[in-house]
């Protein structure tokens, strides 16, 4: 399913039904971020559909490699976004995701993999670093991308969770890998999260919600009714909310964007409405 981008003034007028969230644009390319994300030192946002090159299917900010998209055409959607973003493109670290809870503890010699050069780190679905100017991305279609900040120690991080990833805990294994490593409270830790699908349009049928039952959370806040029997409607915000609330983040802290890739899939990829012939959004954090 084809689905046309929208206009830059269209997305304007979305951005300001939601409270928090602010829009910059920069030689026309749109980076979102929220008012109580925007940290000394810490450069962070989310991507759009809009201001890229890319066509067809993938038009036009796509940041996904190798899914059949033209190369240069990326690269160049890439060198936009990191500019708007402020940050070099080119030392972005970008391993391969899954749906696993695999954290890489990303170091110099992780600047650009997956972009100059292939891939060399596999099933990795978060990311953390101190280390200054080295980007992390977080890819995401309807799945939750999720950035982290710890503006007292100087560490950032990023994580990609769909339901299965929700459900094993990336975010809060996120935050407990920060403390672990580089001695983060979790009561510092500033977390961001992103365009994805909403509550309003993500059915899942009676596994998945067993699934969820498992975490311990308040069920009637994160699986709500739906009119067809066996399925409910998935809050997936709520539920890294709650997870990442027990993990010692302050509910303060937790900065939710409410905008959902399903119901606005002309400024955002959603697998779901386009049945996965799509590109890829894109969260990126850094320090400096």
């Amino acid at each position: 399913m084809l689905i046309e981008v929208g206009t830059t003034e269209e997305l304007k007028k979305v951005v300001q039904q939601y409270p928090g969230v602010v829009l910059d644009i920069v030689d026309q390319v749109p980076v979102l971020t929220m008012e109580g994300f925007r940290l000394p030192g810490i450069r962070a946002g989310f991507s759009t559909r809009l201001g890229g090159v890319s066509s067809g299917i993938y038009a036009s900010m796509n940041l996904a490699l190798r899914i059949g998209d033209d190369e240069t055409d990326v690269l160049t959607n890439y060198e936009r976004f990191g500019n708007a973003l402020g940050v070099d493109h080119r030392r972005i670290s970008c391993p391969d995701q899954v749906h696993k809870t695999r954290i890489l503890v990303a170091g110099e010699t992780d600047a650009g993999d997956g972009i100059l050069r292939d891939k060399t780190h596999r099933e990795i679905d978060a990311q953390i670093t101190d280390v200054k100017e080295l980007p992390l991305i977080v890819f995401a279609a309807d799945c939750v991308p999720i950035l982290f900040a710890d503006p007292v120690h100087h560490v950032v991080g990023s994580a990609h969770a769909g339901w299965r990833g929700s459900v094993a805990g990336i975010a809060a294994k996120t935050v407990k890998k920060m403390q672990e490593v580089y001695g983060s409270e979790p009561a510092d830790i500033l977390v961001m999260i992103g365009p994805s699908a909403g509550p309003e349009g993500y059915e899942v049928d009676e596994t998945v919600a067993r699934e969820v039952r498992t975490c311990g959370i308040r069920e009637e806040e994160v699986l709500l009714p739906s009119e067809r029997p066996g399925h409910s409607y998935l809050n997936l915000w709520e539920l890294n909310r709650q997870l990442l609330c027990g993990a010692g983040v302050s509910h303060e802290h937790i900065h939710i964007m409410g905008i959902s890739t399903l119901q606005y899939p002309q400024f955002f990829f959603s697998h779901r409405r386009t049945e996965g012939k799509r590109g890829l959004n894109a969260g990126i954090i850094s320090i400096g």
